[in-house]
C-alpha cells in the first residue's frame, strides 16, 4: 500500500512566464505522444528561473521541470483531467521531485470563477491549497450554481481550516486582483481553451500538451526535458 507524501507548496512574484512563451502561445494541435522533434529548444529563451514565478508552486522548488497547467475550476475537461490524471502525474513526478506544478487562473467558465479562484489562494494560507482544490472539482456541478460565497466556505469549513481566517480573506476579496492579472496573463500569450499545459525546463526549453492528456504523455514529456 502506498503512502502518500505531503507536497509543499510555496508561493513566489509572476513576470518569467512570458518569457516562456515566444509572442505566441503555440497552439497547433492536440498533443498525444510526444517525439523528440516537438519540443520546442529555441535557444534565443532566457533560462528558466524558478524564483521569478508567481502562483502557488506544488512540489519541489529543485525539480527540473515545471508544469504550468492554465484551468478554471468550473472547466468540465478540467475537472476530467484533474479527476483522471492527476493523482498519477502527483505520485510519480511531483512527489518523486521530477516536475513541479503551478495552476494558473485562465479563461472563467461561468460567472462564480474568479471567486472561486480567490478561495484557492484563501486556503493556501492555511496550507490547504491542494486539498481544496481537489475539493472543489470533486463538488464542481452546473456552472453558477455550486460555489458561491457560502459554499465556498462551507468547503473550507469541511476541510477544518480557521473559519473566521478563511472568511475574512475570501469577503475582502484579498486576492481578486491576482486573479485577474492571472486570467489577463492568459489570453495575453494566447490562451483559447483548457485545460492546456506549458511544460517547461529551467533553460527555458519548454513543450506545450493541449487537452486532457494522460499521465503517461506527462511523464515522457517530462523526462525528455530533464
Amino acid at each position: 500500500m502506498k503512502t502518500s507524501r505531503k507536497i509543499s507548496i510555496v508561493i513566489i512574484p509572476i513576470a518569467i512566464l512570458g518569457i516562456i512563451f515566444t509572442g505566441s502561445f503555440l497552439f497547433q494541435h492536440f498533443v498525444t505522444i510526444p517525439t523528440e522533434n516537438q519540443t520546442n529548444t529555441n535557444s534565443k529563451m532566457a533560462p528558466f528561473d524558478m524564483s521569478d514565478l508567481s502562483s502557488p508552486v506544488i512540489g519541489s522548488l529543485d525539480a527540473s521541470v515545471t508544469i504550468i497547467s492554465f484551468n478554471d475550476y468550473q472547466c468540465l475537461p478540467c475537472k476530467s483531467w484533474f479527476e483522471n490524471e492527476y493523482s498519477e502525474i502527483s505520485e510519480r513526478l511531483i512527489e518523486t521531485k521530477q516536475a513541479n506544478i503551478i495552476f494558473v487562473d485562465s479563461i472563467p467558465a461561468g460567472s462564480d470563477s474568479v471567486l472561486i479562484s480567490q478561495a484557492t489562494f484563501c486556503a493556501e494560507e492555511q496550507g490547504k491549497y491542494s486539498e481544496y482544490q481537489k475539493q472543489l472539482f470533486s463538488s464542481q456541478q452546473e456552472i453558477d450554481t455550486w460555489a458561491k460565497s457560502e459554499q465556498l466556505k462551507i468547503i473550507a469549513n469541511d476541510l477544518n481550516l480557521n473559519a473566521e481566517k478563511f472568511d475574512n480573506c475570501l469577503d475582502s476579496e484579498k486576492y481578486k486582483n491576482k486573479v485577474l492579472d492571472n486570467i489577463k496573463y492568459s489570453t495575453s500569450v494566447g490562451v483559447d481553451k483548457i485545460p492546456i499545459f506549458d511544460i517547461v525546463n529551467q533553460k527555458g526549453n519548454h513543450h506545450i500538451l493541449k487537452g486532457g492528456v494522460s499521465s503517461e504523455v506527462f511523464e515522457t514529456t517530462v523526462s525528455r526535458l530533464q
